[in-house]
């Protein structure tokens, strides 16, 4: 019986050295492993969030640090996305770059990174002006970049003409925002804003919604969408049905570019996606280590035309 006692307390004792040795491994692993950092973004698949994408990785690259990246097939995929976001916050990132889809959907899962003491970065797409726990925002000041884009077609067609503003999905505020000051620009140059709806997002979509409005009124001068991926969709559907008329897109991507050489989009407000990717990654790592950074960052816009889309077209490539 004693020596059963006997092998049941040497057993236990090598199995809490055991525990105790497999612990201080994994605690040695975390203090020597690299800083983790967790980005989840409207969608992965399409041109401009690969470039923020790109980004980020350049500064995770050059700050040696892990990237977590994550998106759902789309920018509508709301539900799916704010999942994604809290099974990452159980990997316990050192941050997490975020861009919500539709931000009063994304509170609750803010509040579950304040929780677990994991600073949040916002990128693109900023929460409502009500809810401030999370450390700073970086993007384009939405509402001016529309207003710029709007001004620039008026400044070629001049005033009292007729337009279309295709947006994004509805609660997306950042393409809400873009169509609010398209919006200003054309009222005040005395524009009929003929129609305003969503086009989420979506190139095939967007088509599907020019096509829709030139059923019932073919005579449009400008159209402003508040991305590139809608612009081209609606460009289309205006040169199958044959009407002449200025498109501006918004963020400046290679397509879009490349369709301005091409004599097809008037422009495009260029936002500077690979510019918050890396600052989203920077200013994490920033944030992290216990650095104070400011509430809200400005990464800035272009308007680009013909004139100098070759030259935005290159440095993309």
């Amino acid at each position: 019986m004693k020596k059963v006692s006997v092998f049941v307390l040497i057993l236990v004792l090598v199995l809490v050295s055991a525990n105790l040795f497999a612990q201080g491994t994994r605690e040695e692993a975390a203090a020597s492993g690299k800083m983790k950092v967790a980005m989840v973004l409207k969608t992965l698949s399409s041109e401009y969030w690969k470039r923020v994408v790109a980004g980020a990785e350049e500064a995770a690259a050059k700050f040696d640090v892990e990237l977590i990246k994550l998106g759902p097939p789309s920018e509508d995929a709301v539900e799916q996305q704010i999942n994604m976001v809290q099974d990452v916050l159980t990997s316990n990132p050192a941050a997490l770059v975020f861009s919500p889809s539709q931000p009063p959907t994304a509170v609750n899962v803010l509040m579950s990174a304040k929780s677990k003491g994991i600073p949040v970065i916002l990128v693109d797409t900023p929460m409502p002006d009500t809810f401030t726990d999370f450390v700073t925002f970086i993007g384009t000041e939405n509402y001016t970049a529309g207003k710029l884009g709007a001004e620039a077609m008026i400044k070629v067609l001049g005033k009292g003409k007729r337009a279309v503003i295709i947006e994004g999905a509805p609660g997306n505020p950042s393409t809400t925002q873009r169509a609010d000051g398209a919006l200003e620009a054309f009222t005040a140059a005395g524009y009929q804003i003929i129609s305003r709806q969503p086009g989420y997002s979506d190139r095939e979509r967007a088509y599907t919604t020019m096509q829709n409005i030139l059923q019932a009124n073919k005579s449009v001068d400008a159209v402003f969408c508040s991305n590139d991926e809608m612009a081209l969709g609606a460009l289309r559907a205006l040169e199958q049905a044959g009407v002449k008329a200025l498109v501006m897109g918004t963020d400046g991507n290679k397509g879009a570019l490349e369709s301005i050489l091409a004599g097809g989009l008037f422009g495009s407000v260029a936002q500077k996606p690979e510019m918050m990717g890396y600052m989203g990654v920077e200013y994490a790592i920033k944030v992290a280590k216990g650095e104070k950074i400011d509430k809200r960052i400005d990464s800035g816009v272009d308007i680009i035309t013909k004139e100098n889309a070759k030259a935005a077209l290159e440095s993309q490539n």
